[in-house]
This record gives C-alpha cells, structure tokens and sequence, in this order.
C-alpha cells in the first residue's frame, strides 16, 4: 500500500514538473532562513549557560534615583561582594572584576596593547566553568602581581614556550607573574577577558588601606562588576527582600544625606545578554531582536506554506479524475486524504534535505554577517534537528491538509462522466492567501524602510562636536603625561596638525558622574552630574558651541582651579536660563574620607553634544581644566585630511621621543563612533537578506499561479484575441486581479508595521518618525513586483497563437 502511495507521488511530481520545482524551490528556501534563524536564536539564548552553577549565579546591579532622575547601572560597589557573602546567609561566595581598560603588554621582545583585562577575585574557578588548562585555580589568583592569560595571548606572546612562572610586564610599570594558562572564554559569554590579575595585587599597592574600607564614599563608588553564587536551594527573594536592613547598616546614612532612593538589581547571569536593560553594561543583545527574527521565520514559513496549498487547490481540476479513479477501484476518503498529506510531506521533507545541505554551505558566510561561530549538526545541535524535523512536519501537514479534504471531497461519478464542472479550487480562500502572502511581504518591506533608515539617522545625526580627522591616541606612559604639554608643542610644528587636546573621558562612549552642589536660590543642593575633564585646546579642537560666557583661556589663571562650562542641559535642569554665568558650582563632596572638591563658578555654557552613546538622551554635564598630569588620560590630535600616512609618521615619531617604552596606538574617532552601529548594521543586513527572500517566494508562488491561472483560460484568451482584444487587454484582464489584491494586503499591512516598528524604534532615545511615503513606496515597490512577476506569463498567454488557444483541452 504505501509502495503504491510513493509510486503515485513520485509520478504525479515527474508529470508536473515545473509546478513541483516552484513548490520545493519555495519550500527548501524556507525552511533554509529557518534554520538559520533558530541557529541565530539558539545561540543567543545560550549565553552563559555553559557554567555549571549558572541557575545561581547573580549578578549585582544599582538602581537609583537621584533629584528625580533615574539610574539603573550594572556596575555595583566594592565592598558589596565581601559584605552579601557576611551579611546574607544565602550567599555562598562572590566575585569582583574590575575593568582595567587597554593596556601595554611586553614580553622580551613583544610589544602590543591589549584589551578584555580585568583585575578578579582568587574565586574565579568557585563560580565560574572556566576551563584552566595550566596552573592550580585554588593558587593561580590569591597572590599580588599574578596573572592568567588565554590561549590566544599565549601563543601570541610565548609561542611554544612554557608560559608558567613567567614575567610580563605591564604599562611598562608592573611587572607580573604568569600563573596559568585559561582556555580562551566561549563566544557565547556575555563578559569575556583575555587577561586576569589578581585583586590582592590592588590591595598591596593601597598602602592606606582605601581598598578595603566600609566607609560611606567605597558603598557610594559604582565602578565594578560584581557576581554572587548563591548556595544550593537558597532563593534568591530572600536576599531581595532583606536588602533593605542590608542597605539601612552601610548605605543608608549617606542616603539620607543626598536623598537618594537605592534599589538593589539582582540578574540571573543567564538572563544578562538579552534582558539587561542596565546603562554602563557589557555589549549585549536584545530580545526584542530575537523576537523580530522569529517573526521573520514564521512568515517565510507562511509564505512557502501558502505557495503550496494555493497551487495545490488550483490545480485541483487536474487531479479530479485522478481522484475519482481512486474511489472507482474501492478507495476510501480517508486513504486519498493521506495520499494528499504523505505527497505534501515528501516535498517537504525532500527540501528539508536540499535545505540542510544548502546551510552547510551558506553557514560560514552567515557566521561572518551575525559574527558568530554558529554550526548545524546532529551531534552538536540535536534540539536543532529535532525542531527543525518538527516543523518541517508541521508545514507538510498544515501545507497538504487543505488539498487533501477538498480533493478527497469528489464523487467519483459526476466527475468520470463529465457532467460536473470542476472548480479550480476555492476562489476566495486562494485570494486570501495571496493577501497574506503579501501582506508580510509588505511588513518586511516596510521594516526594511525603516531599519535602514534609522541606521542611516545614527549614523548621519549631528553629534554636536567634529569627529572628522580627529586621532586619538590613550596615554598610559606616567611621564608622557607630565611632558604633554611639551608634546603638543612639538605635535603643533607640523602644518598639517591643526590642534592638540586632552581630555579624561573619549568624548561619544564614556563619561563619569559624581555628586556636584549647585546653586539654587542663594543656596547648594546636590546632583550627580557627569563631568569630563580637559584642557585649554579641547573646546576649540571639538568645536563645541558656546551659547553664553567663554571657554576655558590660559591668560586667567584661576580658570584651571575654579571654573567650569555646563551644557544647555545642566543650565536648564538648575533653572539657570540666560544666568547661568557666575552660578556657584561644586565638583564632589567631603564623604567619610573622600576630599576630592573643587569649588568655583561657571563661566560658559556650551550647546548640548553627544559626549555619551546615542543610545542615551543627552543628560547634564560640568566640563572643567586640570592641570594634573593624572587627567590626561586621551589626547586628541586634529589632523588636515590630506596627507595622513606623512603626519601619521611625524607623529609616530615625535610620540617615540618623548614615550619611548610605550608604542603609538591610536584610532581615528570617527572610526570608533561607527563601531558603536555594529549590531544594528548586523540586523539591518539579516532584515534585508531575509525580506528579499520572503519576497522572491511569495513571488515564486504568485508566478505559478498567474501560469495556472493563463493555462486554465487558454480557450478564452483565443477567442478574445479572434474577437479583436488586443495583447494589452489581455494582460490586463490577466494582471488586474492581482493588483487589487495586492492593494488590499499592503491596506492589512500598514497598521500591523506601523505599530511593530513603533515598538522597535521606542529602544531609541533618537529616532526616525514614520512617515505616510514609507508605506506608499512599499505599495509601489509591491506592485512593481507584482507586475514583474505576472506580467511576463500574462503577456505570453496575450502572444499565443489564437487558433491553437481555442482548440486547448
């Protein structure tokens, strides 16, 4: 039985052989973007699981609010590890990195300038599944001046050398001892390192014994990334719910002092990539991406599906006779309803194999787009094929089910003897899925209008400040940031280096906050207002715009010990206006042990400017000059756009004069800034590459069906040709069908794309609003390819010989 059954398929798919191609082409295409999604979206969901102790790892976040502003960060406070694993029995150990930026490596003769590198707690191996492949993880981190490094580092530093005992030398300061060797961090790590030194190497340089304190200032300093194991079966709303007495004991008086509201954030360390939504965090994704991409495969699935079951049900005139044959010689219904649903699942299941062979293929240039290190196969991937196989059952099934009952449904003996008429399928529901068809087709268009354009809005917006030909070079040599301001002198000889500034913070990226007194109404009240220190060039070098006052001058003196240049946003958060000139100001307060304060005046405000990520509204800022060598953490050198390769080298050299022992390493800052659009370049790619494709199938199944449909009236065509219709009625009469609908499904179309990519945009602080030409062009672009797809069949019909057409059966 089922050898007739196969038989059956196979000659009914060899007798039409274009329609089964446009089908299984449809079907593998399909089913090939979905695997390629769920392999996009395994991989994300993934992240961090490979610890072991993953269900109970937490990570501590702060979530503040300060003159009712709201701060929700990732960062927590020092003492906050030592002190949860004392204060809350629910805490079995904990663990502290402390992001030390990029820094100079030297090994005998290599010389480079690393990233990922953090100082940690012995702990690591405690909590985390790192996999160490040399040295004791009981040892390799409890003495000062130890370091582990990854694979990669290690051979790019030691080769074939054993590594272990080894010293390294660090800024050209510090030297460590290597102590083990760590296999290089998964790809699927929401916080990954190269390079680990042990924090006790921090307590032993704190000669005065700040590292440790308990004092109110080490509570109140959000700058380290801090995790917790819970013990077996703890839960972790216990420790939320006693936080409170927790934060009464160490934090609460200073609380009370500046009046702020803390709130603990407690993450499950498997939740940190997609769900952070904490400032200040490691780059993560965003589930609402993931979300978006689900979408994208189950409406390419749709589409495919829908590709069969119209072709199917028009065609069902052809398979009439088949099927009455069949009742004839003793077949029941049920067996032609699985005839139909076993010949829907062997196409399905043959491009589920085309598709699989097709992703072996692709997946490397895939990996490159998503940059990741995604594979497919049975030993590795099991749920994939397992899910894959399922859906792929599924749309066999939900694809043939309509043909199957509505072809079963004959009797034989109208149909043998031709007294019944045979309908090509059901009409209404055909155009129903051609409007579905395209109504996705027109929410891909329409999402891919605005992705891009989004992008292009970030990446074209006015930052408020010159990004172009700006080089920016960290200076971490101690002695080139005592002699910075002889070397600018010596930079500024060159006629091709318009000006050289410093600063603290990379203007763009990063930025401090620290509690400043402002004056309001004759008297202080306090703000955390981020700050940047610079020096006297840097305004004029960024082109940052005054709006009142003047900017820092070297001729007053007082202007690098008491004054200070807010931005339009701080004038107006303190209800300066047009008087924000001479206002009282005051950087940091006197907390426990903490006398960092610089008390003085403003003197400018300047336009607001991006000196964040764009991904935050632009909030208050106090800019002021320093003369010590400590703040000159960046320097910026303006350079004339022709020329480059020569002033790079004059500067190469000159940087080699004054900082020997430390290598130039610089980048241009526009550079950087475009760095910042990776993931959305990423997701604009997929949205394009996945929208073309639910195009070209949609398309695919309108382009088999306007053939159908020009077979089916073959005769009438001719006569209308002998009658005097011209080639242009014709395809007309063939097209206009089409066109309406696909008129209806971009009308279904525009309050469903309109509504999820409000959704979307609502991620950015600054966004494109969606436009009424976005949605017209989609109709236009639409139709275009509605015309495309069927005007070419309808116009070979129009062209077909009249007296051939009339004698058609």
């Amino acid at each position: 039985m089922l050898k007739n059954f196969f038989i059956t398929i196979i000659r009914n798919i060899s007798r039409n052989k274009f329609y089964s191609a446009l089908n299984m082409a449809g079907l593998s295409i399909g089913l090939i973007c979905t695997i390629l999604i769920t392999l996009f979206i395994r991989d994300e969901f993934s992240y961090d699981k490979y610890n072991i102790k993953h269900e109970r790892i937490y990570r501590i976040g702060s979530d503040f609010v300060l003159n009712g502003k709201q701060d929700r960060i990732a960062p927590s406070s020092l003492p906050m590890g030592p002190t949860f694993k004392d204060y809350f029995p629910e805490v079995e150990e904990y663990i502290r990195f402390i992001p030390s930026g990029k820094q100079q490596i030297k090994y005998n003769d290599k010389d480079f300038y690393e990233e990922g590198i953090a100082y940690t707690d012995s702990s690591l191996f405690d909590i985390f599944s790192y996999e160490l492949i040399k040295g004791d993880p009981k040892k390799v981190l409890t003495e000062p001046n130890s370091v582990i490094i990854n694979q990669t580092l290690t051979k790019k530093y030691f080769g074939t050398e054993d590594p272990i005992g080894k010293v390294i030398l660090v800024d050209d300061t510090h030297k460590f001892t290597v102590k083990g060797i760590i296999k290089d961090i998964p790809s699927n790590s929401h916080f990954k390192f190269n390079i680990l030194f042990s924090i006790s190497t921090l307590v032993e340089r704190d000669k005065e014994k700040h590292f440790n304190s308990l004092g109110p200032e080490a509570f109140w300093n959000f700058s380290i990334y801090t995790f917790i194991l819970l013990k077996d079966n703890a839960n972790i709303a216990n420790v939320e719910k006693k936080f409170p007495l927790y934060y009464e004991k160490y934090m609460k008086e200073f609380g009370n002092q500046i009046g702020v509201d803390f709130k603990i954030v407690l993450q499950k360390i498997a939740d940190i990539h997609l769900k952070s939504d904490l400032n200040w965090d490691a780059p993560t994704g965003n589930i609402k991406y993931i979300y978006i991409l689900f979408a994208i495969a189950l409406f390419i699935l749709t589409i495919a599906g829908i590709n069969y079951m119209n072709m199917a049900t028009a065609r069902s005139s052809k398979r009439a006779k088949e099927v009455g044959m069949h009742k004839v010689v003793g077949a029941q219904k049920e067996s032609i309803i699985r005839l139909f649903l076993l010949e829907s699942l062997t196409l399905t299941f043959s491009a589920l194999i085309i598709a699989i062979i097709s992703v072996e293929l692709i997946l490397p240039l895939f990996n490159l787009v998503v940059n990741k290190d995604l594979v497919l196969s049975i030993y590795e991937t099991p749920d994939v094929f397992l899910f894959i196989i399922a859906i792929t059952f599924i749309l066999g099934i939900v694809s043939g089910s309509y043909p199957a009952f509505y072809l079963s449904a004959f009797q034989p003996a109208p149909i043998l003897k031709g007294t019944r008429k045979i309908r090509t399928g059901n009409k209404l529901l055909r155009q129903i899925l051609v409007i579905c068809q395209f109504s996705v087709s027109a929410i891909m268009i329409s999402g891919t209008i605005i992705v891009i354009s989004q992008l292009f809005f970030l990446k074209n917006k006015d930052m408020g400040f010159n990004k172009e030909n700006i080089i920016i070079a960290p200076v971490l040599d101690s002695s080139m940031q005592v002699n910075m301001n002889e070397f600018k002198a010596e930079l500024k000889k060159n006629l091709n280096i318009e000006a050289v500034a410093t600063s603290t913070f990379l203007i763009g990226f990063s930025n401090s906050k620290t509690l400043h007194l402002y004056e309001d109404q004759n008297k202080m009240k306090e703000y955390a207002l981020n700050f940047n220190v610079i020096d006297f060039d840097y305004i004029n070098l960024m082109k940052l715009k005054l709006m009142q006052g003047r900017a820092f001058s070297r001729e007053i003196k007082t202007d690098s010990t008491t004054a200070f240049i807010v931005n339009q946003s701080a004038s107006q958060k303190f209800n300066w206006g047009v008087n924000a000139i001479g206002k009282k100001l005051q950087f940091g307060v006197s907390i426990g042990e903490h006398k960092d304060i610089r008390k003085g005046t403003v003197i400018g405000v300047i336009s607001d400017f991006h000196y964040q990520t764009l991904s935050i509204a632009i909030e208050p800022l106090s800019l002021f000059v320093s003369e010590s060598p400590r703040h000159r953490r960046m320097i910026h050198i303006k350079i004339k756009q022709y020329k480059q390769s020569e002033t790079l080298a004059y500067i190469q050299k000159t940087w080699n004069t004054f900082s020997p022992n430390h290598s130039f390493n610089y980048f241009f800052l526009d550079d950087k800034i475009n760095t910042r659009f990776k993931t959305e370049e990423r997701l604009t790619l997929m949205f394009i590459v996945f929208s073309i494709i639910s195009i070209l199938i949609a398309s695919m199944g309108l382009f088999g069906l306007s053939s159908f449909m020009a077979e089916q009236r073959t005769k009438e065509l001719g006569v209308r040709k002998i009658l005097g219709a011209s080639t242009g009625n014709i395809v007309y009469l063939l097209t206009r069908e089409f066109f309406k609908l696909i008129i209806i499904a971009n009308i279904i179309a525009i309050p469903i794309a309109y509504w999820a990519l409000n959704i979307w945009l609502q991620d950015f602080p600054y966004r494109i609003y969606i436009h009424a030409w976005i949605f017209i062009l989609t109709l236009i672009i639409s139709l275009i390819i509605g015309l495309f797809t069927v005007s070419w069949q309808s116009y070979k019909a129009a062209e077909a010989d009249p007296a051939k057409a009339i004698k058609y059966e």
